[in-house]
């Protein structure tokens, strides 16, 4: 029987569920069908189906992402993205993603961003590593805030219901515009963060919050008393400074709060200031550096036109066959289809890295990903693309 690829119907959010769950290895309860579904813009999602089975799936969520430079353009965050065991190798997966970039394109998003469950599989579709993910944990006992950086008590405060979530979406709004790669949230996804935040997870707290005029925390205590000896660990789950002073004095109320031995931090910036701060700098420890979003341009021009660039420069790169001229400077750029020749050759998964200033050049060449006209147009290039600051990205999607 011949698999048919369809956009989702409200009628099909049950047996969407259970396919994704099926595909990932868990099973939807009710509650959860109920907080992802206002998320969902089913228009946004693809099906295959063998008869009346789901056999796989991919969807997008619409976000805004933040450019080098502070610019934000519409991207599509491709999720859900599944095919049934028994439905391999016949072209499914590719049907799929190929339905929903065009939907992106029909939408006039020129990016499209995902995080991937693996590893292998994007980079055959365009996609490059555009940000590196690190999760860190901090010794809390073995250091603490410079005593010359130290600021007064008073900025900070505890704050709960819906004070603290009237709080946290006007500086979201604020703080995702600070650096590239952060993404826009509208109300049903801060109702849904709100709504996990809000209840014990495992072993760990309902979320505790505090509140600083440029920014906010959202953390979780799991307690462990180690033989009557507290060792409890504090799992900040969300964190975000609009000012530098806000950055400073969240983290100086976070490590003193009472009985934790160990903070964890799943999303942490790898350029994050915090270790200049402290008294001891290697109480930090890096648990995990991996991918974390995969970019893959839809449309070169208004994308990389979008950006600022590290230097004025003109380069040519060819992509896939097409030229393309970058002409860009701190200020902005303008990005445009030539015949020139070439600076720089790469495939479309190497511009995809580039997207968010993280990445140079130099390393995709190293890493037979891009090949450059030159030494010296390669050492352009690096400070040509590079961003003023690393890209992060703290909504998982």
């Amino acid at each position: 029987m011949s698999i048919e690829i369809r956009t989702a119907t409200d009628a099909d959010w049950e047996p969407l569920c259970h396919a994704d769950g099926r595909a990932f290895g868990f099973t939807y309860t009710e509650e959860m069908r109920a907080e992802r579904r206002p998320l969902m813009d089913l228009d946004r999602f693809s099906l295959a189906f063998d008869g009346s089975e789901i056999v796989g799936l991919a969807g997008s969520y619409a976000f805004d992402v933040t450019m080098p430079g502070g610019t934000c353009v519409p991207a599509g965050g491709l999720t859900w993205v599944g095919v049934a065991a028994t439905h391999r190798r016949q072209g499914v997966l590719r049907s799929l993603i190929d339905a929903c970039h065009q939907d992106m394109i029909d939408r006039g998003e020129p990016v499209s961003l995902l995080r991937a469950s693996e590893g292998g599989i994007y980079e055959r579709f365009g996609y490059g590593i555009a940000h590196i993910h690190r999760e860190v944990e901090i010794d809390v006992r073995a250091t603490a805030i410079r005593d010359e950086f130290r600021v007064p008590a008073g900025s900070v405060r505890y704050i709960d219901g819906d004070a603290a979530f009237d709080h946290m979406v006007e500086v979201w709004e604020r703080f995702r515009r600070t650096r590239a790669g952060e993404l826009s949230r509208n109300m049903a996804w801060h109702q849904f963060v709100r709504g996990i935040r809000s209840r014990s997870m495992g072993e760990a707290s309902a979320a505790f919050h505090l509140a600083h005029a440029d920014g906010f925390a959202s953390y979780r205590i799991k307690d462990d008393w180690h033989n009557g000896s507290p060792n409890h660990t504090l799992e900040l789950v969300e964190f975000a400074a609009v000012t530098p002073e806000a950055h400073l004095a969240l983290w100086q109320v976070l490590l003193s709060v009472d009985l934790v031995a160990t903070i964890k931090r799943t999303f942490f910036a790898t350029d994050d200031q915090l270790p200049y701060l402290l008294t001891n700098p290697r109480a930090i420890r890096t648990t995990s550096l991996a991918d974390g979003v995969w970019a893959l341009p839809l449309d070169v021009s208004t994308l990389f036109g979008a950006r600022s660039y590290g230097t004025t420069d003109r380069l040519v790169v060819e992509v896939d066959g097409k030229r393309w001229s970058f002409n860009g400077s701190p200020e902005g750029g303008e990005v445009k289809a030539v015949r020139s020749k070439p600076d720089l050759v790469m495939q479309m998964s190497a511009l995809g890295a580039l997207v968010l200033g993280g990445v140079r050049p130099s390393a995709l060449a190293a890493g037979r990903r891009l090949s450059a006209r030159n030494d010296d147009v390669l050492r352009r290039a690096d400070r040509f693309f590079l961003g003023d600051r690393d890209p992060a990205s703290t909504t998982m999607f």
